[in-house]
C-alpha cells in the first residue's frame, strides 16, 4: 500500500512510520506478543517488533528500516533475517539499518518529516537538526486510504471471518448447560487458531444469560445455565485482518418462548438493514437515497430500530395502548429515543486491521456507503436493568414500556440477542443474468457478506441443527 498512500499524500516531505515494540507484561523480559502498529502494517505488510519505514512521496520510495539486532538474538527469539532477505520479502526499494535514519535524511536534505500523534516524540534526538517534525497531515490520508478495501485486503477479511465463523460453529456444537463462559471462549481460541488466524482482534465477548447484556463484557467467568441464551462476539485476525462476528445460541440446544421471539426480532431488524444497504444507489437526478448516493448506515440503522420496535411491542413488552394502532407511533417513539433502551449501540462500523477501523469519517461511516467499505452489520435488544431503571423515570419513555413484562423476563436470566456479519459494499449489484445460474453464496444486491459467505448459520432452525452436531476438535486442524 505504500505506492498508493504516497500517491495520495500531497503534504510534500517525508512519510514516516514505527511498527513499535511489544510491551512489557512483566518483569524485564516478560512481553504480551506483539502485534504491529495498523498503519504500519497496511503500508508495509511487516508484522515484526521494531521496525520503521520511510516514505518519499514524489517517487513513491520505500526505505523499510530494521532495527539491529545482537549476535545472540538468534538463539533467544530465533534466526534474525539479513537484509537482502527483507527486502525480497516486503518488496522495499532499500533496506536498511534504523540507527541509520539520521544519515538517510541528512543526505536526503529532508526539512520535514510527516509522522503519525505519538511517534514525534520518539524521533527526539534521531533525527538531524533542521528537520521539522509535522503529525496533522499523514492521519488523514491514511484513514481515507484504509477505508476503501482492495481485493486483497478483502480476500483477509474473507479468510479471518472463514476460520473465526467455524470457531463460532464449534463454541455451538462443544456448548452444554453447567460449562464456564471462559471454557467456551477457550474453544473459539483453539478452533481459530488450529484453521490458521491464530490472534483475536479484540478481547471475546461471552456471556451468557444476564451477563449477555453487558455489551463488552469480558469477564467470562460465568456459569451457562440451561434455559439460557449466549452471547458471542468474537473474531480472529488473518494477517491483522480481524472478522467481528456476533452470534447468539440456546445454552439447551433449541430457541424456546420469549428467548426465540428476541432472536427473531434482532434477526428480522438485521435483514431489514441488509436490505436498506444491499439496495442499488438511484440513477443521477432521479431523487431519494441519501445525498442521491444510496444508503447511509444511519439508514439501515433507522430501517433495524423500526423492525426491532414493532417486535418489542409483539411480544408485549411496548404497550399497545401507547402505542397505538397506526404507524405514527414508531415516529413518537424514536422521538424519545424508546429504542435506545433496547438497543443503546449503533447498527455498525468500518472493519479492517482494526476492529473498529478508520476512515476520514471516524469509524462509523456518514453519508452514502461506498464501494469497498466493508462494514458490520449488527443490530441487538437486550433487557439491561440499568437502562430499564433509567427509563422508569422518564416521563417521555415511560409510558411506553411494560415495565412488569420487562423485569419477568430479566428474573428469567434472559439478558439479550446481537447478530452481526460482515459486509463489502459493491459499486453495483451484479446482472440478474450473471447470477442465474449459481449466485455465490453471501451476494445480496450490492453487498457481498463475508460472514454468511463463510457459512455461519443464523437462522434458528440452522443454528440448532449445528448444535446437535457432535464437537470434534480434531476437524480444526485438517
Amino acid at each position: 500500500m505504500a505506492t498508493q498512500v504516497c500517491r495520495e499524500f500531497l503534504g510534500g516531505g517525508l512519510l514516516y512510520l514505527e511498527g513499535g515494540e511489544a510491551p512489557p507484561r512483566n518483569g524485564t523480559d516478560v512481553m504480551h506478543r506483539h502485534r504491529s502498529n495498523s498503519y504500519f502494517v497496511y503500508v508495509t505488510g511487516v508484522e515484526l517488533p521494531g521496525f520503521a519505514a520511510l516514505l518519499e512521496p514524489e517517487s513513491g520510495h520505500f526505505t523499510l528500516l530494521a532495527p539491529r539486532l545482537p549476535e545472540e538474538a538468534a538463539y533467544w527469539v530465533g534466526a534474525v533475517p539479513t537484509l537482502e532477505q527483507l527486502q525480497e520479502q516486503y518488496g522495499a526499494d532499500r533496506v536498511v539499518y534504523l540507527d541509520e535514519l539520521k544519515g538517510l535524511l541528512a543526505a536526503a536534505g529532508a526539512s520535514t518529516l510527516h509522522t503519525l500523534p505519538g511517534c514525534a516524540e520518539k524521533l527526539t534526538g534521531k533525527i538531524p537538526p533542521g528537520c521539522h517534525v509535522l503529525t496533522d497531515l499523514l492521519p488523514a490520508t491514511l484513514d481515507r486510504c484504509r477505508a476503501v478495501k482492495t481485493d486483497a485486503e478483502v480476500g483477509c477479511l474473507q479468510a479471518a471471518s472463514a476460520a473465526s465463523g467455524a470457531a463460532h460453529m464449534d463454541m455451538w456444537r462443544a456448548c452444554r448447560p453447567g460449562l464456564r463462559e471462559y471454557q467456551l471462549e477457550a474453544v473459539f481460541s483453539l478452533s481459530s487458531r488450529c484453521r490458521g488466524a491464530p490472534c483475536p482482534g479484540y478481547p471475546p465477548i461471552v456471556g451468557s444469560g444476564p451477563n449477555a447484556a453487558v455489551m463488552h463484557y469480558e469477564a467470562a467467568d460465568g456459569v451457562v445455565e440451561a434455559g439460557h441464551l449466549v452471547l458471542v462476539d468474537a473474531g480472529a485476525e488473518w494477517r491483522c485482518y480481524t472478522a467481528d462476528i456476533s452470534r447468539t445460541f440456546p445454552a439447551s440446544g433449541r430457541f424456546e418462548g420469549a428467548a426465540r421471539d428476541l432472536y427473531g426480532t434482532v434477526l428480522a431488524a438485521q435483514y431489514a438493514a441488509l436490505s436498506t444497504l444491499a439496495a442499488a444507489p438511484p440513477l443521477a437526478g432521479s431523487g431519494g437515497g441519501s445525498g442521491g448516493g444510496g444508503a447511509s448506515l444511519q439508514d439501515a440503522d433507522r430501517a433495524a430500530r423500526l423492525v426491532l420496535l414493532e417486535g418489542l411491542r409483539e411480544m408485549g413488552l411496548i404497550r399497545r395502548e401507547a402505542a397505538g394502532s397506526s404507524g405514527s407511533w414508531l415516529e413518537a417513539a424514536l422521538h424519545v429515543k424508546l429504542d435506545r433502551v433496547f438497543m443503546p449501540h449503533g447498527i455498525g462500523h468500518h472493519l479492517g486491521l482494526d476492529v473498529h477501523d478508520v476512515s476520514e469519517t471516524g469509524p462509523v461511516p456518514k453519508g452514502p456507503v461506498q464501494p469497498g467499505h466493508v462494514l458490520t452489520v449488527e443490530p441487538g435488544a437486550y433487557l439491561i436493568p440499568a437502562l430499564l431503571a433509567r427509563a422508569r423515570n422518564d416521563p417521555g419513555v415511560a409510558p411506553f414500556l411494560d415495565f412488569d413484562a420487562a423485569e419477568a423476563l430479566v428474573r428469567c436470566g434472559l439478558g439479550g440477542v446481537r447478530i452481526e456479519d460482515n459486509v463489502v459494499v459493491l459499486a453495483e449489484a451484479p446482472p440478474p443474468a450473471a447470477l442465474a445460474a449459481a449466485p455465490p453464496l453471501g451476494l445480496q444486491g450490492r453487498l457481498y457478506n463475508l460472514t454468511v459467505a463463510a457459512g455461519v448459520a443464523k437462522e434458528m432452525a440452522e443454528v440448532e441443527e449445528v448444535m446437535r452436531q457432535e464437537w470434534r476438535p480434531e476437524a480444526a486442524m485438517l
